[in-house]
């Protein structure tokens, strides 16, 4: 995880971001190769070029406007969702006040927060998959 402002735009911080991956990537990549699924807040060459010197095939929607409207759903030219991980994610972290709603002024507090909600995500998705195999 990285903490950054609320005032700071993503795509300033997405080197930091993928540079800071805890869990280190297969040496073999998968023969569809490794893939990064990104906001529109992304769509700008540097992030494409960040992303794909850590080898990643990225997947970015092109910008929306008045001269480029989005295509109705079914169209071949819409980009596929793939976003809805990412959301359900944020979801599972707003169910908790204290991160919700930043109130500590040092970050590694906060950080700290943001941790243990994590870790409790974690525990009850396992405890009911246990409950649900056993």
């Amino acid at each position: 995880m990285v903490l950054t402002g609320a005032n700071r735009h993503d795509m300033k911080m997405l080197d930091t971001l993928l540079d800071g991956c805890v869990i280190a990537r297969p040496e073999e990549p998968p023969k569809e190769g490794f893939h990064l699924c990104l906001d529109r807040g992304y769509a700008y060459h540097e992030c494409r070029e960040i992303a794909a010197a850590r080898g990643y095939t990225v997947h970015i929607p092109p910008p929306v406007s008045e001269a480029t409207p989005l295509p109705p759903p079914g169209d071949p030219e819409r980009h596929p969702a793939r976003r809805w991980v990412v959301e359900v994610c944020h979801s599972w972290f707003n169910r908790f006040r204290r991160v919700l709603i930043r109130w500590e002024k040092r970050a590694k507090l906060y950080l700290g927060f943001v941790q243990l909600a994590a870790s409790l995500i974690i525990y009850r998705k396992l405890r009911r998959l246990r409950a649900l195999s056993g």
